[in-house]
């Protein structure tokens, strides 16, 4: 394009306008001068048209700061916190895949199902612990009502108690109670009898009980609850001989004691013998409850250990029912690679899928050592990508290395680039511009305004509407599209900052015609 406006602007009549010729004692010595400046013609004067033609467009030399750069190579990779590998946290089967590779995700989305055996059981530990909960609640609910009932049936005998001593003092007792001492020693006899059968019945329990619990089939609170059915049994045969010899001795001594008025005593005993055997009885219901209360803390226990060994195998954040795992993705982003198939045996730690958070990464430039003392962690960059440089995004260092690389004698420096859009991907080269060391206040031309030639810097001013002397310069530090201007500018002065090419190939032509002359 350049080329063709440059034919161009040779066939076009009256174009531009050389000064007038020098004679050839000023030839001459402009010609020393201009080999001196590197061979350029001095000025090129163009007119209202050939401005336009040429696209010339001037810019005002400032003063403002400008920090130094360097451009080294660079990669992209995605950040520590943005990438996760997603590995099996059971041995097992896989059930069903619910991503693949380029599939967004969320945090928390289910991306697999796997089947454990392993799991399984650990399910199942839960579901016998709760059931044993089940069984000793209920046994404590057993043993509340017994305790219950032997405490009204102690609160009903102390009563009774204080009635036959109230009567003992107003000798109600003094009539003959042959009668009475009879019916006793009957009922003693049919509740001797009575606890001698329950006790049959329930030594037949203890016996089952005790071969089950060697077989681990009933729990130890079950074989001990039998034994003290047994027990009971025997207190009760205890007692009820106790009331036979009573009720016997009674019935024998009934005439004698109510021919010398002992019946009162008689009474007041009898009441304070069942008095004595109620409160053994609460007592002994009171052990049953505290042990049955103590075997459901157990069994709970038990159950919070199992739910806990459960949801360590299953992991953080996935879900299980049995012994089925939902594999969820533990950060948002991206499926970049998955090396799992349905059906496929795993083993813990076995890598499934990899998701990438690519919103924000990491460019990682290698800088010379010489070149990164100057850098700082926070520094602004830019970033191009070398398939798309027009393009630039913006960054900050986030970190500086300090290990040399021995063989390339660079530092890496990790710079933390925004990217929503994704445009960045991982392993992509880029070019990235580094800030050097503190910005500086200069005088500062764009970069299209200083052309090169013969180790020596130009650039076109504008002294008036289309007359560009030629003017040497010396170049300092660059900032993005900026130059610094260490000599031969001056603040308020105009440059020419596109169509500078133009210029060059029309100083060109009119020196051409100037050593035809």
């Amino acid at each position: 394009m350049k080329r063709s406006l440059f034919l161009a602007l040779l066939l076009v009549g009256g174009f531009a306008c050389q000064k007038p010729a020098p004679s050839v004692e000023d030839h001459g010595k402009e010609d020393e001068h201009g080999h001196e400046e590197g061979g350029h013609a001095e000025e090129v004067t163009l007119t209202p048209e050939g401005i336009k033609a040429a696209g010339i467009v001037v810019q005002t030399v400032q003063s403002r700061s400008i920090q130094a750069e360097i451009r080294v190579p660079g990669i992209v990779q995605s950040t520590p916190e943005g990438r996760a590998v997603v590995t099996s946290p059971v041995e097992g089967r896989i059930l069903r895949l619910l991503a693949t590779v380029g599939d967004p995700v969320r945090r928390g989305q289910p991306i697999a199902e796997i089947e454990s055996g392993d799991l399984a059981e650990r399910a199942t530990a839960i579901t016998d612990a709760q059931r044993a909960v089940k069984a000793n609640e209920s046994e404590v609910a057993r043993n509340q009502a017994e305790v219950r009932l032997a405490q009204g049936r102690l609160r009903t005998l102390e009563g009774t108690l204080r009635r036959q001593r109230e009567l003992a003092r107003t000798g109600a007792f003094s009539q003959p109670s042959l009668q009475v001492a009879e019916r006793e020693l009957n009922e003693a006899r049919s509740a001797l009898e009575s606890a001698e059968k329950e006790e049959v019945v329930h030594r037949a329990q203890l016996e089952r009980s005790e071969r089950l619990y060697k077989q681990e089939l009933v729990s130890r609170t079950e074989l001990e609850n039998a034994r003290l059915d047994v027990e009971k049994d025997r207190i009760a045969q205890e007692r009820a001989a106790r009331e036979i010899t009573i009720a016997t001795a009674a019935y024998k001594r009934e005439g004698e004691i109510a021919r010398r008025g002992l019946l009162n005593a008689r009474e007041v005993q009898a009441a304070e013998a069942e008095t004595r055997a109620a409160r053994l009885d609460v007592d002994r219901a009171t052990i049953a409850l505290r042990a049955a209360r103590d075997a459901a803390a157990g069994t709970r226990l038990a159950v919070r250990d199992a739910q806990t060994a459960y949801a360590a195998v299953r992991g953080s954040g996935n879900e299980g029912a049995g012994g089925r795992l939902t594999l969820v993705a533990p950060i948002d982003g991206r499926v970049v690679h998955r090396e799992a198939t349905k059906g496929q045996a795993v083993e813990r730690t076995t890598e499934l899928f990899e998701i990438d958070d690519l919103r924000t990464v990491h460019v990682v430039a290698q800088v010379a050592e010489g070149q990164a003392s100057a850098l700082r962690v926070g520094t602004q960059v830019s970033i191009s990508l070398n398939a798309a440089s027009d393009r630039r995004f913006s960054g900050v260092i986030a970190s500086i290395g300090g290990r040399l690389d021995p063989k390339t004698r660079t530092l890496p420096v990790i710079c933390r680039v925004d990217n929503a859009d994704g445009a960045l991907r991982p392993e992509t080269f880029a070019e990235v511009t580094l800030g050097r060391g503190a910005s500086r206040t200069a005088l500062v031309v764009p970069k299209s305004a200083v052309f090169t030639q013969g180790g020596k810097s130009f650039v076109y001013i504008e002294e008036a509407p289309g007359e560009y002397p030629l003017r040497e310069v010396r170049t300092g530090d660059a900032g993005g599209d900026s130059l610094a201007i260490l000599s031969g500018l001056q603040a308020g002065e105009r440059v020419a900052t596109e169509g500078v090419f133009t210029l060059r190939s029309q100083a060109q032509k009119d020196e051409l015609k100037g050593h035809e002359h």
